[in-house]
């Protein structure tokens, strides 16, 4: 790689801290955590940037980039004002985590389809498109049962509480479908393309995935070895899901094997409520 994707890629790298780590709104280890001051910096400077990009033509090539990270500011942005929030009861603690992760789908992700058409993309940028299925559903399919077997068989030793997974199911497939579809869209989905043009398919790849894991590493999920290495393996979950979505040219896939590993770490939480 030469010097310029390199410096280019540790630049991506950066963005996505300063939008996925720094603005993270699943934890609060910054001040910057659902900061609405933080969010409204984010969003302006990478309008900012965007608009000088596309009138300096010497940068105009990285304000793609700079749109795909306004996307994902704005994004934060429209979650923090939780216009779009469903009502949520606390008496059933699943049916509560499925709404509220819905209600976050429903913020991010319509932020992300309207930005994208007013930007004059089309989905297919974002791979919200047909791609190859056949591949799809193989590699989603097969990944999302074997990600299911897993989950149960680390909880047979809690047989009671496995007994009650039927009727948390429908909740808990409303949380991990929701997640994987916001996720794969918010981290890779309007990123890949953008990069894949400026640093090559396989730095893109790398460039999300290492943001992915990286925001991942304040996860309150209790993990073996902890934090780091729960980082370390949401980062190897990030190049297989990128290289699925490049393979299949589409989400189906990725979404699938996302909610698969999401269902795996939500069965033990689900058992613990």
């Amino acid at each position: 790689m030469s010097k310029e994707k390199l410096a280019s890629a540790v630049l991506f790298y950066l963005g996505g801290v300063m939008v996925f780590v720094l603005g993270s709104p699943y934890h609060r280890i910054y001040p910057t955590n659902w900061n609405w001051t933080y969010y409204l910096g984010l969003t302006a400077f990478f309008l900012v940037l965007t608009l000088v990009f596309k009138r300096v033509s010497t940068l105009k090539q990285f304000s793609p980039v700079a749109y795909a990270f306004l996307i994902a500011a704005a994004a934060l942005l429209f979650l923090r004002s939780g216009v779009l929030d469903i009502p949520r009861d606390e008496a059933n603690p699943m049916k509560f985590l499925a709404l509220d992760k819905l209600s976050q789908f429903t913020h991010i992700v319509s932020v992300i389809l309207v930005l994208t058409l007013l930007g004059g993309s089309d989905l297919k940028s974002i791979f919200i498109k047909k791609g190859n299925l056949k591949y799809g559903l193989t590699f989603g399919l097969i990944s999302f049962f074997g990600f299911a077997v897993l989950g149960v068989i680390t909880q047979w030793g809690s047989r009671d509480r496995v007994a009650n997974l039927p009727g948390a199911l429908p909740w808990l497939l409303l949380f991990v479908f929701a997640n994987a579809t916001m996720e794969e869209l918010w981290f890779r989905g309007i990123f890949l393309r953008k990069y894949e043009a400026l640093i090559g398919q396989k730095a893109a790849i790398l460039v999300t995935a290492l943001v992915f894991g990286t925001s991942h590493v304040f996860a309150t999920y209790d993990f073996p070895g902890g934090r780091w290495v729960f980082g370390a393996v949401v980062f190897g979950l990030g190049v297989l899901g990128a290289q699925a979505m490049f393979k299949e040219d589409g989400l189906l896939g990725p979404v699938l094997f996302h909610a698969g590993y999401d269902l795996m770490i939500m069965i033990p939480v689900l058992n613990s409520l």
